[in-house]
């Protein structure tokens, strides 16, 4: 199976990878004869624009199943392997209309600007994880994969099965998650309004479950964060965004890979491929030219050359590459 499939199949939201734990589990950490580190306590800056920094009121009431309820602040979960159909099979089955806020012109926009590098991100954080079963502590901020991997996190919200509906954390007043570990959602919010996305500002939105890589994406790619997770425990899915100050080492150039990004992108998100290529390649170190309907990236000796068509769509992608990765 390639990087991509296992990519798309350990983060599927359809497949249950975790269930809520009855009583409190101790950390991966102290199992394997670590110490657990000391959490953030609200020292945390998101790399977010300062001007679309507002702080989020805590509203909205949900209904059970909305987020892991967490009397004691800790959330388990154990593999339960199940066959499931990879995500490019669920969207081709799939019947159900794109919901009004993914149709929404000025998601695609901020979806095309982000994506690159978060996805860029996403490819080496799902290579390091690869199939360790996970477990978080909201307590102290902390998402743990198998006995050897844990990360600082940052809580969005989650996806309730029961009504098919995405609950921000901002909006969950009985989600037992400390205030530092929701910062981002709060800055989302803010980041949102100033945009104009009604995603990132409604409460509560009826969305498909694939829907939920939009709003990881968006969110990794705005923050800087090494990646996201997609944590099934049992009644809904759990989305957490990665620190990049915690434990994955920064996404070297490796110009070479930029092709494949773009191509598994544009293969499965609805982007503005111009605002793809203008933001994703100098992120990767390229200067960018544009004569018409092509951009061309140049990176020391690599060089990569895209043709749109009529559309505003890449029709042809090549160029003077390394070794792919």
């Amino acid at each position: 199976m390639g990087l991509w499939q296992k990519l798309f199949g350990w983060l599927s939201p359809s497949a249950p990878t975790a269930a809520p734990a009855e009583t409190p589990t101790p950390h991966p950490a102290a199992a394997a004869g670590g110490t657990p580190q000391e959490p953030a306590r609200g020292t945390r800056e998101p790399a977010f624009d300062p001007a679309a920094e507002l702080a989020a009121p805590l509203v909205g009431t949900p209904s059970a199943g909305d987020v892991p309820a967490a009397p004691a602040a800790h959330l388990a979960a154990e593999a339960a392997p199940s066959p499931q159909a990879d995500l490019f099979e669920a969207a081709a089955a799939r019947e159900a209309e794109v919901p009004p806020s993914i149709a929404d012109p000025a998601l695609c926009e901020a979806l095309s600007a982000y994506a690159g590098m978060a996805w860029d991100r996403q490819l080496d954080f799902a290579e390091r994880v690869g199939d360790r079963p996970w477990s978080a502590d909201t307590a102290q901020g902390l998402i743990a994969f198998g006995d050897d991997l844990r990360f600082r996190m940052q809580v969005l919200g989650s996806y309730s099965f029961q009504s098919g509906t995405w609950l921000w954390i901002w909006a969950h007043t009985q989600a037992e998650v400390a205030p530092a570990f929701t910062e981002v959602a709060r800055q989302l919010q803010g980041f949102g309004a100033a945009k104009n996305l009604a995603l990132f500002t409604e409460p509560r939105t009826a969305l498909r479950q694939e829907d939920l890589h939009v709003i990881g994406l968006i969110a990794a790619g705005a923050d800087n964060s090494a990646g996201y997770y997609l944590g099934n425990y049992g009644e809904g899915i759990l989305l957490a965004l990665i620190d990049p100050d915690h434990g994955l080492p920064t996404t070297a150039p490796q110009p070479e890979r930029v092709p494949t990004v773009v191509s598994q992108l544009i293969s499965d998100f609805e982007l503005d491929h111009r605002v793809l290529l203008q933001h994703y390649l100098p992120a990767k170190g390229f200067s960018v030219q544009e004569t018409g309907s092509r951009i061309t990236g140049q990176h020391g000796p690599h060089r990569i050359v895209a043709d749109l068509d009529g559309q505003g769509r890449i029709s042809a992608i090549s160029g003077s590459l390394g070794p792919a990765v």
